[in-house]
C-alpha cells in the first residue's frame, strides 16, 4: 500500500510570502515618507493658500463700501456670505434664498420699500452690488432692532427676527431680556459658523 505524501511548506515555500510582506510594508513607509514631506511642505508654502480656499474673499470694494455705510465690521459681513453661500453668487438655497447673503425674495421686497431701492426686482438680489448692500441694511436694521447683541443679530439673519423676539419673550429660553437658549439646532449652529468665520477672516485678510 502507497502512502500519499502529506506537502508540508518548506523553508523556499514560505520565502515568497515573507518578500510579499516585506515590500508592502516597505511600499507602506514610502507611502508614509510621501505624506509627511507632502504636509511640511503644505506647512511651509501652501498653508495660506489652502486656507484662503477654504475662506475665499470677493467683491472686497463691495463689502468694505456698504459695511462703512451701515457702521458695520466688514469682517462680520464676510462671515455671514461665507457660510451663507461661500461666495458663489449664484447660490440659491432649497427656500429660495437668493444671491451671496442669501435674501429670500419677500425679505428683499421688504428692503427694498425701506432702503428703498428704485426699480427693485426680485433678479436683482443675483447682482453681487445689490446682494451685499441689501444684505449689509438688513444687518444694521437688526443691529438697531437687538442693540448690538450679535447672537441675536446673527439669530435673527437665520431664523427672522420676529422668531427670535418670540424666543425673548418665552421664559423657556431667555432670562431677563438675554436668550439663554436657541431652539433650532441650525440656527445655533449658525451663529458659531458666522462667528468662527468672522474671526478667520479678520486674521487673514486686511479689509480698508
Amino acid at each position: 500500500m502507497t502512502r500519499t505524501a502529506t506537502a508540508y511548506p518548506t523553508r523556499r515555500s514560505r520565502q515568497p510570502a515573507r518578500k510579499r510582506k516585506q515590500k508592502k510594508l516597505w511600499q507602506l513607509w514610502v507611502a508614509l515618507g510621501i505624506a509627511i514631506i507632502i504636509l511640511a511642505l503644505l506647512a511651509l508654502v501652501g498653508y495660506p493658500y489652502v486656507k484662503k480656499w477654504a475662506y475665499p474673499l470677493e467683491y472686497e470694494d463691495y463689502i468694505v463700501q456698504y459695511s462703512e455705510e451701515n457702521d458695520l465690521d466688514p469682517y462680520l459681513v464676510c462671515g455671514v456670505i461665507h457660510t451663507e453661500s461661500h461666495f458663489d453668487v449664484d447660490a440659491k438655497s432649497r427656500v429660495g434664498a437668493i444671491g451671496l447673503m442669501q435674501i429670500m425674495p419677500e425679505t428683499g421686497e421688504w428692503i427694498a420699500k425701506k432702503m428703498p431701492l428704485e426699480n427693485y426686482s426680485e433678479e436683482k438680489l443675483k447682482d453681487p452690488e445689490t446682494n451685499i448692500k441689501m444684505g449689509c441694511w438688513y444687518l444694521k436694521y437688526l443691529l438697531d432692532k437687538f442693540d448690538g447683541d450679535l447672537t441675536l443679530v446673527l439669530a435673527g439673519y437665520n431664523a427672522g427676527p420676529n422668531r427670535v423676539a418670540q424666543w425673548l419673550d418665552d421664559e423657556k429660553y431667555s432670562e431677563d431680556g438675554k436668550l439663554t437658549n436657541i431652539p433650532y439646532q441650525e440656527t445655533e449652529d449658525y451663529v458659531k459658523k458666522v462667528q468662527n468665520a468672522r474671526e478667520v477672516y479678520k486674521s487673514y485678510y486686511t479689509l480698508e
